[in-house]
């Protein structure tokens, strides 16, 4: 016993040298301080972390700014399940009572109600089926029954949002010197062999966020239609960029999250166009940012103890700092306005505060008429 102890302690000092990424993945599980946590927020920021006791039935919500640390708890409602189920089944087929009224007893059971004033941004680590929870459509107060969804009180309203799978990926990014943006644009328009309708509106946002990076004198790559290729993304020329975007389909596999996939092109008969989740896991990124501007690219699988596995958690391996994922089959119009206004965003500061300029898009689409 002995023996295979210290041989299985051998091979796991082997992981770290030779692969240190899967080693932190894997093995390196050690929980984070709050003290650590802290130093890594500013003043106007906080984290807010899920815990569910199923064995009491208790929703424990730590939530830690620069200066405190706090913890409440909530009895867990009985129909948790239906509420999640009802929140997302209303926002896709636009029940809007169901909606009000789910979105309202989430938001009072999710959103602690002491977030100081000075906060206006929000880093979310959810836990189990809250990893599909998208949190800046929860409701802050009750309102009277509405006809309209413009006026109501919605979180995003109020805070920026983005999510992290553990609190230990916090402390693990780098703070890495700032490279002048660089983007590589992804869009493969037609999706013939695999039965896919054409995404013509995706030519046109790709064209639109060259047209942005190439107006500030940045470097913008463009590949479309059969240019949109597997072997392309497999290349060290992925290397260059350090934005990364797919206006393409994308499919995430619940029972094996490793099929998940990115459709592409494939221009050798070695590849089929398919990136799957299990292959950019050999895949080595320099991105600070991958936007995967596609249909349900952020569901998944989930495990317990392991929150959401899809693609968003293969991309994170592979080495994005951050993602832009999609919950919902996302309209072809819409997003390809979304996305150019998000650019247009991040173009205009520096550094670029993601999560703060994808919420001024969203606001932005939600005040025209069209939407």
């Amino acid at each position: 016993k002995k023996r295979i102890f210290n041989e299985i302690l051998t091979f796991i000092q082997k992981l770290e040298k030779q692969f240190p990424e899967y080693f932190n993945l894997k093995f390196n599980t050690t929980a984070p301080g709050i003290l650590q946590l802290q130093q890594k927020l500013n003043s106007h920021t906080s984290l807010l972390s899920y815990f569910i006791d199923d064995r009491n039935n208790q929703l424990y919500i730590f939530q830690v700014t620069n200066r405190k640390f706090l913890i409440t708890s909530h009895s867990l409602p009985n129909n948790l399940n239906r509420l999640i189920t009802g929140y997302r089944n209303s926002i896709y087929y636009r029940e809007i009572n169901t909606y009000q009224s789910t979105a309202e007893q989430l938001g009072e059971l999710l959103v602690p109600d002491n977030i100081p004033s000075s906060i206006n941004q929000l880093v979310i680590l959810p836990t189990g089926r809250l990893g599909i929870v998208p949190f800046e459509s929860l409701l802050l107060r009750q309102t009277a029954i509405s006809t309209s969804y413009k006026p109501l009180p919605y979180l995003i309203k109020k805070y920026a949002v983005r999510y992290e799978f553990a609190a230990s990926l916090i402390l693990q990014k780098e703070n890495t010197t700032p490279r002048p943006p660089s983007i590589m644009l992804c869009a493969p328009v037609s999706f013939e062999k695999d039965k896919l309708a054409d995404l013509p509106g995706s030519e046109q946002e790709v064209t639109n966020i060259q047209s942005l990076f190439e107006g500030k004198k940045l470097s913008a790559s463009l590949f479309t239609n059969s240019h949109a290729s597997e072997q392309l993304i497999k290349s060290d020329k992925i290397k260059q960029y350090n934005y990364l975007h797919f206006a393409t389909h994308g499919i995430v596999d619940e029972q094996n999250p490793e099929l998940s996939r990115i459709f592409l092109h494939a221009d050798t008969e070695s590849e089929d166009g398919h990136l799957y989740a299990g292959e950019i896991y050999n895949l080595t990124f320099q991105a600070d940012l991958i936007t995967l501007s596609a249909c349900q690219t952020g569901l998944g699988k989930i495990s317990k103890g392991e929150g959401v596995i899809g693609l968003s958690r293969a991309l994170i391996y592979a080495g994005a700092n951050h993602l832009v994922v999609s919950f919902w089959s996302v309209a072809d119009e819409s997003t390809a306005n979304l996305m150019t206004d998000f650019y247009q965003q991040v173009l205009t500061s520096s550094p670029a505060d993601l999560s703060k300029h994808l919420r001024v898009a969203k606001l932005n689409l939600m005040q025209e008429p069209a939407y």
